[in-house]
């Protein structure tokens, strides 16, 4: 039955280019349902990691201004400790309550517990 059938040029070169019209039609088909499928599942991960990065900054960056906002003690820019020490050792110096205020900015008060505390620890 197909010794009888024959095809000329034209009808195979016509044939050939069907197929390869419908080979890429196919293929085209297949890349975008594919491809509908995946997004989805790509952008929720996206999504949830962004937000995830978010977070971490917005608590790094709170982290960051209580450093900023509260100096360690013992620390060099912790003022109240310094200011403490410093009146310490004028107070073991024996500088009088009047002078220890005024070189220190602090109340005549502060200044003469200071100096009893001073003495206490002598």
């Amino acid at each position: 039955m197909l010794e009888h059938l024959t095809f000329t040029g034209r009808e195979l070169l016509v044939v050939v280019i069907l197929a390869v019209v419908l080979a890429t039609v196919v293929y085209l088909l297949e890349t975008l349902l594919f491809s509908r499928r995946r997004k989805p599942d790509a952008t929720p991960r996206l999504d949830a990691r962004i937000e995830a990065l978010q977070c971490e900054l917005a608590a790094l960056e709170a982290r960051v201004e209580n450093l900023e906002a509260k100096p360690q003690l013992e620390s060099a820019l912790d003022t109240q400790a310094t200011t403490y020490a410093e009146a310490m050792r004028l107070a073991r110096e024996g500088v009088s309550a009047q002078e220890l205020a005024g070189h220190l900015g602090i109340s005549r008060g502060e200044a003469e517990l200071i100096i009893a505390l001073q003495r206490a620890d002598s």
